[in-house]
C-alpha cells in the first residue's frame, strides 16, 4: 500500500501559482524570483515561468503562493539511520519527522558492517516506491575502515561490493576498533578504487596519516572538527612527540629535585611547563583560543629553552672534563642536558608550529589548502555544541565556528549535516535548523546558508542534475514556507508544506505523520 496516495508517475500535475521562487540555481541570488507558477507533474518539476505568461494544467491542483516562499527541500547531509538515540526506527520511522522539518533528502553515512546494513538499502528501495513515508534516501554502506579491511587487496574488493550492491557513495571512517588505521598504500587504493568506479567518498581524517596524504588524496571531509584532530592538534601522527615531551620533562624534573642539580634544569622546567600551560588554553577547545599573547608567549619560552639546552650542554661537558667531578654529578649533569636538548627539539619543531597552526593566519593556510586540494567538507557544528553542552569553558564550537568561516571565505564547499542519531543527543530532523543557524553565525550569508543545505550535497553526491535546485527536469523536492528565509532562515522550521518527489504534503498532513510515529 502506497503512503501517498497514487503513485508519483500516475498523480495529476501540481502547480504552485503567484509564489515566490528562490530557485538556488545561481551562486548569489538575494532576490526571490516574484509572481512565478512552478507547474509538477509526476516527480519533476516540468515549468517554471511567470504567473501571467505561464499555462496551468486543466486537472491540475493549485496551490495558492500569493505572498509564499518556494525553495528547494533540504537536505541533512550526514546521518546515520540505524545509529543512537531514542524513538522507534524501523521501517523508517524518522521519516516523517524527516519530511515535517521540511528535509526531502537524507545522506546516509553507514556503519559497521552487519546484516541491518541491507536494511538501509531496503529503505531506500521503498521510499523511492512510496511505500514508505520520508526523504530520499542516499546511503553508503559498511565504514571502510582498519581492522576490518587491511590490505589494498580487502579495500578494492570492499568498495567494489558496495558499488555492486548498490550503495550511492563510500564512508572512511578511521574509529571504532581502529588499532594503527589505514595504511598509505590502502588509503590511497581507497580513493584510487572509488575514482576508478565513479563512486563519490567521504569519511573522517586519516590521523595516522596526516594532513599533507589527506589533501593530496582531494579527500571530502566527514566532520569539519576532524580538522583539530589531524592538524590543528594532530596528536595520532605525533605519537613520538607526545613519548618524548613527556619522558624528557619527567627526567628533567628529577634531575632538578636531585641535591646538587644543574643551575640551569629549574628554570628550563618552569619555562617548559608554562608553555604548555599557555598551550592548553589556546589549542582548539581551549578558553583563550584566540589569543595571539598566549602564543607570543609560548614562542619566547621555546627560544629560553632551547638557549638552556645549549648552557645545560655545556655545563655538561665542563663537569666531565673535571677530572674531580663525581659520578652522581656527571650523571645528573648529563640527564638534565638530553632532557633539556630533547625539550628544546620538541618545542621547536613541533609543539610552537602547532600552537601557530590554530592562529587566524594559519586556520586560514589551512582553508586556502583545502580549497586548492578542490575537497568539500560537511560541517556538523551541531555535533561539538551537542557534546559541550553550557560548558563555558568548551570553546571547540566557538572555534569550529571560526574554522568554518574561514573555510567559506576561501571558497570551500561546505556541506551542511548533523550527524543525526550518530551520537545520543542528536535526534532526527530539528538539529538541522540549529545547524544552519551556526553556519549563519559563522558569516554565510542566508542564501549561503541555504546553498549548505541544497546545492552542496547534491554536488557532493554528483546528482546535481536530479535535485537541490528549482529548475525544470529537476525532481519536485519543495519547500513552501511563510516567510522570505533569505532574511529569516527560522521559517524554514514551520513549512506551510513539503512536496517529496511530487507528492504534496500540507502542513496538516506533515504533523498528523509526525504526531502517529512519535506517540
Amino acid at each position: 500500500m502506497l503512503l501517498f496516495g497514487a503513485h508519483a508517475s500516475s498523480a495529476q500535475p501540481v502547480a504552485f501559482v503567484n509564489v515566490n521562487v528562490i530557485p538556488m540555481d545561481r551562486e548569489r541570488v538575494d532576490v526571490p524570483w516574484a509572481a512565478q507558477t512552478v507547474v509538477v507533474r509526476g516527480d519533476r518539476i516540468v515549468a517554471i515561468g511567470a504567473t501571467t505568461d505561464t499555462a496551468v494544467p486543466d486537472e491540475a491542483t493549485i496551490i495558492d503562493g500569493t505572498g509564499r516562499y518556494l525553495l528547494p527541500g533540504l537536505v541533512d547531509g550526514h546521518v546515520h539511520l540505524l545509529g543512537f538515540g531514542p524513538g522507534p526506527r524501523e521501517n523508517f520511522a524518522d521519516g516523517p519527522v524527516y519530511l515535517a522539518n521540511g528535509i526531502t533528502t537524507v545522506v546516509n553515512m553507514g556503519g559497521p558492517s552487519s546484516p541491518r546494513r541491507a536494511t538501509e538499502l531496503e529503505w531506500k528501495r521503498r521510499v523511492e516506491a512510496g511505500a514508505l513515508a520520508g526523504p530520499t534516501i542516499y546511503t553508503a554502506g559498511a565504514f571502510v575502515n582498519e581492522p576490518r579491511v587491511r590490505t589494498p587487496d580487502d579495500v578494492e574488493r570492499d568498495i567494489r561490493s558496495q558499488a555492486r550492491d548498490g550503495y550511492d557513495f563510500i564512508k572512511f571512517h578511521e574509529l571504532d576498533d581502529t588499532t594503527t588505521g589505514l595504511s598509505l598504500a590502502s588509503y590511497r587504493k581507497m580513493i584510487d578504487t572509488a575514482r576508478d568506479i565513479g563512486i563519490p567518498i567521504v569519511g573522517h581524517a586519516p590521523n595516522n596519516l596526516g594532513v599533507d596524504v589527506m589533501l593530496e588524496a582531494r579527500q571530502p571531509l566527514a566532520h569539519l572538527g576532524n580538522l583539530s584532530n589531524i592538524y590543528f592538534l594532530p596528536l595520532a601522527a605525533h605519537r613520538g612527540y607526545l613519548l618524548v615531551t613527556a619522558t624528557a620533562f619527567f627526567l628533567l624534573i628529577a634531575a632538578a629535585a636531585l641535591s646538587g642539580a644543574p643551575p640551569h634544569s629549574r628554570w628550563i622546567a618552569l619555562a617548559t611547563f608554562v608553555a604548555f600551560v599557555c598551550l592548553s588554553l589556546f589549542l582548539p577547545g581551549g578558553p583563550l583560543f584566540e589569543s595571539v599573547a598566549l602564543r607570543m608567549i609560548v614562542t619566547v619560552l621555546t627560544l629560553l629553552v632551547a638557549v638552556g639546552s645549549v648552557a645545560s650542554v655545556i655545563f655538561a661537558v665542563k663537569i666531565w672534563r673535571e677530572p674531580r667531578s663525581p659520578a652522581p654529578a656527571r650523571m645528573r649533569a648529563s640527564l638534565a642536558s638530553i632532557a633539556s636538548v630533547a625539550l628544546a627539539v620538541v618545542l621547536t619543531t613541533f609543539w610552537t608550529p602547532v600552537a601557530w597552526r590554530s592562529s587566524a593566519r594559519g586556520i586560514d593556510a589551512l582553508a586556502t589548502r583545502i580549497h586548492d586540494a578542490g575537497i568539500s567538507v560537511q560541517s556538523t557544528l551541531v555535533v561539538y555544541e551537542a557534546i559541550g553542552g553550557v560548558n563555558r569553558l568548551y570553546r571547540l564550537p566557538a572555534f569550529n565556528m571560526k574554522v568554518a568561516r574561514a573555510l567559506h571565505r576561501a571558497g570551500v564547499p561546505l556541506v551542511a549535516g548533523t550527524d543525526a542519531r550518530g551520537i545520543p543527543q542528536l535526534a532526527p530532523g530539528t538539529p538541522l535548523h540549529r545547524e544552519l543557524q551556526l553556519l549563519h553565525e559563522s558569516g554565510l550569508s542566508p542564501h549561503e546558508v541555504l546553498r549548505a543545505a541544497t546545492v552542496a550535497p547534491a554536488i557532493f553526491l554528483r546528482k546535481d542534475h536530479e535535485f537541490g535546485t528549482v529548475s525544470v527536469g529537476k525532481r519536485a523536492d519543495l519547500l513552501l514556507v511563510e516567510r522570505n528565509p533569505l532574511q529569516d532562515l527560522s521559517t524554514l522550521k514551520t513549512p506551510l508544506g513539503v512536496m517529496v518527489r511530487g507528492r504534496w504534503l500540507t502542513r496538516e498532513r506533515l504533523q498528523q505523520m509526525r504526531a502517529a510515529v512519535l506517540k
